[in-house]
Order: C-alpha cells, then structure tokens, then sequence
C-alpha cells in the first residue's frame, strides 16, 4: 500500500489539494440552477450585462444610466465570467464560487502560520461547516469578494506587526494596502474604515509595545491609493468629481438612514451571527474568554480577531441601514475563533462542555425539526393558508411547485446525522464528533440548496421571470411595478435613443413608440384598475400581467398619471 509520507506530495500540498476540491466540490456544481434573487444578485448581474452591452467598462450602469452605488471590481469579474460562459446564473455566481476556494486557501495559511497544519484544517472545515459561511459563496453578490480583501489586508497587517525584519515588513504593509485598495475597488470606502477603526482599537491598547510608525503608514496608504486609484482616479480625471461625489453621498446616507427597507433592530447582527453561523457562533464563544496563546504571533493574532469581530458587529449595530450582508465581514473572525476552540480541545488544552453539547443539540435539532417540517407543510398547503393574512403570500404559495413528499427525509437525516455526531462526542471520540458535525451541516446545505431552493424560488419569483424571459426576444419594454432589478436582466433591456423610456411613469402614461409590459403584485392592483390603456393579460399567483399598446397617433385622450 502507498504510504503519504511516500507520496510526491507533501502533506502540506495535499492539504491544498484536498481544499480545492472540497471548495470546487461544495460551491461550484449547480450555481445556475436557480434564478437570479432580487435584489442584489439580479442588480449586479444587470450591471455586469450592460457593461457588456454597452463595452463601457469603467462606468457602473443600471438600466443604462450611472450608478453610483457601487464602483466596478466585482462587475468586472462577473463581466470576465460572462465572456467565457454566457449571460447567465452561473456565470453570475462563479466569482464568488471561486473566492469561495481562494477563501479556504487563504484561512488554511493563516491558520497553518499561526498554530499548525490541524488549526488551518480545521479553520477552513468550520467555514465549510456553518450556515451563513459557506451559503454566501454560492451567491452572485459582492461581499464574499468584498470581505475577503479586507480580511487580507487586516491579516497582512497583523503579520507586518509581528514581523522584525524592515523589509519584510515594509513588503507586508504595501500587500496590505493593496488588499484594502481593491476592497474599496469592490464595494466602498467602508473597506477602509473598518479596518482604521479595529487597528485604531488594538492600538490604543498596545501603544507602548506596538508603536505607529509613520512609513509604515504611508507605504500602506500608497500601496491602497494605487490599487484604488485604477478606477477612482480615471474616473475622476475623465468624467469629472460627479460620480465619486454621488458615491460618497449614498455611502453616508447607509450609516444614517434606513435604506432600501433595511431598516432593522440595534440587536439584527447579534441575532444573524449566533443563529445564522451556527455552529460556528456556538464553539466560538469561548475562545472570548478561554484561549490558547503559547506564542507572541498568537496572542497578537487573537487579540486582533476579537477586535474585528467586535468593531464589526458594533459598527453595524449602529448604523441605521441593517442587513444581513454587513455582518458578513464577522465570518473571518468567528470561524477562527470556533476553529481555534475545536483546536485547543483535540489538543487536551480544554475539556469539553457540557452547556456546549445541550447548546449545540438542542439548537441543531431545532434546525433539523424545521427542515423537516418546512416541506410537510407546503407539500400540505391547505394546512397553513388558513393562517396567512398576507394576500399576496397566499398567492405565491398557490402556485403548483412539484413536491413528492419524501423531501421531509433531507431534514430527518440530517437530524439523525446530528444525533451520531453527538453521541461520538458524548464517548469522548470528539475528533470524529466535531468532523462529523461540521461536515453534516455542509452536506445538508449542499442538498438544501439543490432540493428546497428552486422551490422557493418557483414561489416567490419565477413567474414574473418567466414573462420577462419571454419578452427578451421581442422589440418592446418591460418593467415590474416594484422595485426589481429582474425585469432589467431577463427582459434582457436594450439600451434606446428615447432616454423617457427609463421613466416607469412615461411608459404608464406617456406616447410610448412600442408595446409595453408591465408586472405588479396582487396587491398593487387596486392602483391601476382606472387606467384604461393597461389590459390585463393574466392574474395568477401574486402577480398581474399587463400590456399596454402605444397609443392611436389621433387620440387626443389624456390620461392622468398613475404613480406606484
């Protein structure tokens, strides 16, 4: 028999190797499978499609006009990934499919430098293993992306710190700085404020051993403006200070006001994180208070993980604008802190918990009780629509989604694998207790993601979908009557020389020049029932189709304007 001490590889190699298929494995295989979600995924892919369209790669459109939300570094990766596989789900989701594996790489090094080969394993295991993690990875928006750079050059700098070599460090700042550039070439300047602000913290309590040095700095904030630079700069120098003033406008208005609908309680993230990254949030916990630092880099490196996470949550406790991505910048350090647990107990460092074990099978089951029930009870419909007062809810769940019934067993499996995971641990075999916890919940998010969401997505949203995809190949408009950015990418919007065409309220009202058509929810009816140039095509399941032809060129009616 081979022996791996034999092998070509070394086990290091290997480990990488092992990863790289685990994350092809787990985030790659059937990203197209269902279609793009409002909001954020269908926006970003329509921006990457227009950019397409248009061959106009350094300016951000939506519906072909600016779009000042966001700057373009995940436009053009969606942008490359559609060029060499079509306009499509996939293509739109690949990027963060493939930052999924350069994640485990990178928490695999980190983890490796810091304590050994077992904690890098176990660091990217834990990512692989916990709800949240590993989802966003299968997802087509930018944050994954977004936080991985920070995270990079939050980590580059923490080993810069450490480091007693001029020109290493000096080399480590810049690799910092160049990660934070492109974070901010990602998503925004947050980038770099959560960053100034978690240093800020560590600094001001490791004043005396960890003194500013003033090149440190400035070849950090060279290395960022250079990388920024690429897209802010050109901007600027071709089109003016219009657009960064417009970006920097809404960034401002995120921290101050609710937007989008976003608004949400001051304890949103501390509920997301400890529920939605279970396990993770459960084994981190006390690794707050109960560590393992036998090394300077390590306690340097925990000290400044604790100090993410808690700047994080903090920061975007505060800020009136609430969702669920904002948090996400958490997972790093939260996956690390639970990892650095699991380590310390396969170690003999720590014992096991008991409070953990009731905390962990009593949430788990729970977990396991609700992905069972959830399809007896749309496989059973008539159960629960009784109880829905939403009009539009009841509608969506009256659409004829296929279920067979066994989809129930996906949940009980998983329970029962849950079970077995804890009964390894309860006889003291915890190596095979926690690899099999983990690796129970990525394999149940796998099916999950292959069973339960296309039929969610079939509830909530694929009829409207269905008819803007009809519609892509015809010469005429379509828009949804709420907000969506759906209607944009599968109607597959051309850009035009009537520029009012944009206006949803001139396509109600105004002398279209072709045919339009429009989808509003059930709700929204009422509003449109006078305006006498819409007809009604359908009505089913949450939605009203309507068309409206242009107008006779003799008429001299007038109708007066609708607004949604």
């Amino acid at each position: 028999m081979l022996k791996l001490k034999h092998s070509p590889f070394t086990s290091n190699t290997f480990n990488y190797i092992l990863l790289i298929i685990l994350g092809f494995w787990f985030f790659v295989p059937f990203l197209g499978r269902v279609h793009l979600f409002d909001w954020d995924e269908a926006n970003f892919a329509e921006a990457a499609r227009e950019m397409i369209e248009t061959g106009n790669f350094m300016q951000v459109t939506i519906n072909y006009e600016p779009f000042w939300e966001k700057p373009p570094l995940f436009f053009w990766l969606q942008t490359l990934s559609m060029k060499c596989f079509g306009v499509n789900e996939f293509a739109s989701r690949l990027p963060n499919a493939i930052f999924g594996i350069f994640t485990l790489l990178l928490v695999y090094t980190i983890g490796k430098k810091i304590y050994d080969r077992k904690m890098g394993l176990l660091w990217a295991g834990v990512f692989l293993g916990s709800f949240l993690p590993h989802f966003f990875f299968k997802s087509g928006i930018m944050d994954p992306v977004f936080n991985f750079f920070i995270f990079l050059g939050y980590s580059l700098i923490a080993f810069a710190i450490y480091s007693q070599e001029s020109a290493k460090k000096l080399f480590l700042y810049a690799g910092a700085g160049a990660a934070t550039g492109l974070a901010i070439l990602t998503k925004g300047p947050v980038a770099l404020l959560v960053t100034v602000i978690a240093l800020g913290v560590f600094w001001l309590f490791n004043r005396k051993d960890k003194p500013l040095r003033v090149r440190d700095i400035a070849v950090y904030t060279l290395a960022m403006c250079f990388a920024a630079g690429v897209f802010y700069a050109t901007e600027t120098i071709k089109n003016g200070t219009w657009f960064i003033s417009e970006f920097l406008t809404y960034q401002i208005r995120l921290f101050k006001t609710g937007d989008a609908g976003h608004g949400r309680p001051f304890y949103f993230h501390f509920l997301i994180i400890l529920f939605g990254c279970f396990p993770a949030s459960f084994f981190a916990i006390r690794s707050f208070y109960k560590r393992i630092e036998e090394k300077p880099l390590q306690k340097l490196y925990n000290q400044l993980m604790i100090i993410l996470f808690l700047t994080v949550l903090i920061l975007f406790s505060i800020v009136k604008t609430k969702t669920v991505l904002y948090s996400s910048l958490t997972y790093f350090p939260l996956t690390f802190l639970a990892a650095l647990h699991i380590h310390a107990l396969l170690n003999g460092s720590l014992p096991w918990k008991k409070s953990l074990g009731i905390a962990c099978v009593t949430f788990s089951a729970l977990i396991g009780l609700i992905i069972t029930i959830f399809p007896v009870l749309l496989y059973n419909k008539h159960w629960i629509l009784p109880l829905i007062k939403d009009k539009f809810v009841a509608s969506n769940l009256m659409r004829p989604v296929p279920w067979s019934g066994y989809e129930f067993l996906i949940g009980a499996i998983y329970l029962g694998l849950l079970m077995i995971s804890f009964i390894l641990i309860s006889r003291k075999r915890l190596k095979a207790g926690i690899i099999s916890f983990f690796a129970s919940s990525a394999l149940c998010l796998q099916i999950f993601m292959l069973v339960f969401t296309p039929k969610i997505e079939a509830y909530t949203q694929s009829g409207p979908i269905e008819f803007y995809k009809e519609r892509a190949d015809e010469d005429v408009y379509t828009r949804a009557l709420f907000k969506s950015y759906a209607d944009l990418f599968y109607a597959r919007s051309r850009k035009t020389d009537t520029p009012q065409s944009r206006d949803r309220n001139w396509l109600l009202t105004g002398p279209i020049d072709k045919p339009a058509y429009f989808v509003a929810r059930i709700n929204q009816k009422k509003r449109y029932d006078d305006y006498n140039e819409l007809t009604i095509i359908k009505e089913e399941f949450g939605f009203v189709y309507y068309k409206r032809d242009v107008p006779a060129a003799d008429s001299s009616d007038t109708q007066q304007e609708i607004i949604p």
